[in-house]
This record gives structure tokens, C-alpha cells and sequence, in this order.
């Protein structure tokens, strides 16, 4: 007897996050898909859980620093970024956590609102 396979806690943040943010990213595909060719992947996707958990410790502590927040615990495990820890994406203004987080934090607060 198979095992069924583990829910992804993140799936409501992720599909949020396609709507909100992969809507109106530069990046995006007609289908609310990513357009990032590999080796490319988008940040969003790629360190989703460590965003959503640094937003809501953000919340937690009625805080608002997110962008710092984001740079501390998320972009440090980025694999955009190079051996001096520079990003090539967010120094070229493509970063989707960088240009996108307000729609990002809107996201995961409307989440967490309606499993509230």
C-alpha cells in the first residue's frame, strides 16, 4: 500500500503569489507561468519557504522591515549570487523578491488572513 504523497505547506503561498505577483512580472508567460529560461530559475519559487517564514516573523513581531529581513535570511541561499554574495539579478533590477516583494508580502498576508 502506497503512501500519499506529502501536501506542500506552501501551495496556498505559491498559488497566491502566482496571482498576485506572476501577473504582472516582466518574466511572466500569458499563462501566469515563468518565462526564466535555465539555468535560470525564479526566486520566488526557488526559496519560497524561507520568503513566507521570514515575512511572517517580520508580522510577528509588528515589524515592517521586510526588505531586510528578505536580504538576511533569504537572499543569502540565492543561487543568483556570485562568490563575492553580489546578485547579478537584483543588480540588474530582475530580482522578483527585490522588484516584487510588496506584492509578495501582500500575498502571503492574504493567506495567512484566510486560514486565520
Amino acid at each position: 500500500m502506497s503512501e500519499a504523497p506529502a501536501l506542500d505547506p506552501y501551495l496556498p503561498y505559491r498559488e497566491a503569489i502566482r496571482r498576485r505577483v506572476c501577473a504582472v512580472c516582466l518574466d511572466g508567460t500569458d499563462e501566469f507561468g515563468c518565462g526564466l529560461v535555465e539555468p535560470l530559475r525564479c526566486a520566488l519559487d526557488e526559496l519560497l519557504p524561507r520568503l513566507v517564514e521570514a515575512i511572517r516573523d517580520v508580522r510577528a513581531r509588528h515589524d515592517d522591515a521586510f526588505a531586510a529581513a528578505v536580504e538576511a535570511r533569504v537572499c543569502g541561499h540565492c543561487a543568483h549570487r556570485d562568490a563575492f554574495g553580489l546578485c547579478r539579478l537584483r543588480r540588474d533590477g530582475r530580482c522578483a523578491v527585490a522588484v516584487y516583494l510588496p506584492l509578495v508580502v501582500e500575498a502571503i498576508d492574504q493567506v495567512d488572513t484566510a486560514s486565520a
